[in-house]
């Protein structure tokens, strides 16, 4: 059953792994069982024309970060098209959080100065709207952070994540004019 360890089901070694663990067998893990290199090609997907304002600069944001950190593919495309959607929604439940609070200090001052009782009645329904209203936005406030969490994590952005994720390898620069470039020792290494 294909998974992950936490989900109760068995993931795919390659022959790499099994070796490196004492568990090959060539009878099992013959050439035709090793995964395929599914790795995706590389590159900056473009920044989809629907993102405005706060999703558009956090595109940008996370465009960056991810290149940096060499795990960008171009078919990153739907998952940050989401990630950045709900980061701007998340903002703007914030933003709505603090206009909605300085606006219920305002109604409970005023309906400390009303006399008549059907406006005491009117300034209490809308105290008592705005706070549930406000009840809802910090719920949808704390799984719109909860739903930022997890595409984080799916994109390694996380101190626990980041040993899980997969990163390109950068292919070695050397000079093609260099005839003695084969020879050359790496790094580190002693001279003679």
């Amino acid at each position: 059953m294909p998974g992950t360890s936490s989900s109760g089901g068995r993931n795919k070694r390659s022959r790499r792994e099994h070796a490196l663990a004492g568990t090959y067998r060539k009878d099992r893990h013959g050439a035709a069982t090793d995964p395929p290199d599914a790795d995706p090609p590389q590159g900056r997907p473009p920044c989809p024309r629907e993102l405005a304002g706060a999703a558009r600069a956090e595109w940008h944001r996370m465009v960056a970060r991810l290149e940096a950190a060499r795990t960008l593919s171009t078919v990153d495309d739907a998952a940050l098209y989401q990630y950045c959607s709900l980061f701007a929604e998340t903002e703007s439940l914030r933003a709505s959080r603090v206009t909605n609070a300085r606006l219920l200090a305002k109604l409970e001052t005023a309906l400390e100065r009303v006399r008549h009782e059907d406006q005491v009645a009117e300034v209490a329904g809308a105290i008592a709207t705005l706070q549930k209203l406000d009840a809802k936005h910090l719920q949808q406030l704390r799984q719109g952070h909860m739903g930022l969490r997890q595409y984080l994590v799916e994109f390694g952005m996380t101190p626990a994540a980041r040993s899980r994720v997969k990163v390109a390898a950068t292919p070695a620069t050397t000079d093609p004019t260099d005839p003695f470039a084969e020879f050359d020792e790496p790094q580190g290494g002693t001279t003679h």
